[in-house]
C-alpha cells in the first residue's frame, strides 16, 4: 500500500539548537513511502556540486537523477530499504543498508523529483535536520566519518550515530578532538561554513 504520510514504527528526536534536531526514525517492514517532489521546499538549497566521492548518490547521479544540496543529513544505520528514482529511461532501484547517506560537499543531496521507498527489514534512519522555520542564518557544513579521525578545526558538535555511542552528541569540540570509531560505526560532524 502506497502511503504519502512516514509509516514510521517510531521516531526519536534529539534537540541541537534552535536551528537543527536529530531524528531516528524506525520505519515499518513492508510499509511503502512516496516522497513527493518538493517535499524539501521549505528548506534552502545550497550551491549545487555534482556528486563525486559518495557513490550510492553519484552513481544515480550518472543515470540522470536531478538532485539539490540541503543543510540535511540521512545515514542508514540498521535493516533495509529499496529507494526508487526514475532516470531518463525508467525506474532505477537502488537497495540502502547501514552506512548509506546522502552527505558530500558539507551538505545532504535529496532527490529533486518524487522518489519511492519500501522498507524491508527494520530499516532506521538517523538524520539532521533544520526545523522548518527556524534560522538565524547560520549555513551549517556536515561530514559523516566511518573512520577514527581527528578534528583539524573546531566545530558545532559531532553525533555518533551507530557504536556504543550511539545517539551520544558532543558539542563544541575543539582541533585535537579524536572522533574514535570502530569499525562499522558512523560519525557525524556539524561545523559552521
Amino acid at each position: 500500500m502506497n502511503q504519502h504520510i512516514n509509516p514510521t514504527a517510531r521516531e526519536d528526536v534529539l534537540p541541537i539548537n534552535d536551528e537543527l534536531e536529530i531524528r531516528y526514525s524506525l520505519f515499518r517492514d513492508g510499509a511503502t513511502y512516496i516522497r513527493p517532489q518538493g517535499s524539501w521546499r521549505l528548506w534552502t538549497p545550497q550551491i549545487f556540486a555534482p556528486p563525486e566521492t559518495n557513490r550510492i548518490i553519484g552513481d544515480m547521479y550518472d543515470a540522470g537523477v536531478e538532485w539539490d544540496l540541503y543543510e540535511h543529513v540521512s545515514v542508514a544505520v540498521a535493516g533495509e530499504a529499496d529507494y526508487v528514482f526514475t532516470g531518463p529511461e525508467g525506474d532505477i532501484t537502488q537497495q540502502w543498508m547501514p552506512g548509506c547517506h546522502n552527505v558530500e560537499k558539507g551538505g545532504g543531496y535529496l532527490p529533486r523529483d518524487t522518489f519511492t521507498r519500501h522498507f524491508i527489514r527494520d530499516f532506521e534512519l538517523c538524520c539532521v535536520i533544520r526545523r522548518f522555520g527556524q534560522s538565524t542564518g547560520v549555513n551549517y557544513r556536515f561530514e559523516v566519518v566511518t573512520e577514527p579521525s581527528v578534528l583539524s578545526m573546531a566545530a558545532q558538535f559531532v553525533h555518533y550515530a551507530t557504536g556504543p555511542r550511539q545517539r551520544q552528541t558532543d558539542f563544541n569540540p575543539m582541533p585535537g578532538y579524536a572522533v574514535d570509531l570502530a569499525p562499522g560505526d558512523i560519525a557525524i560532524i556539524c561545523s559552521i561554513r
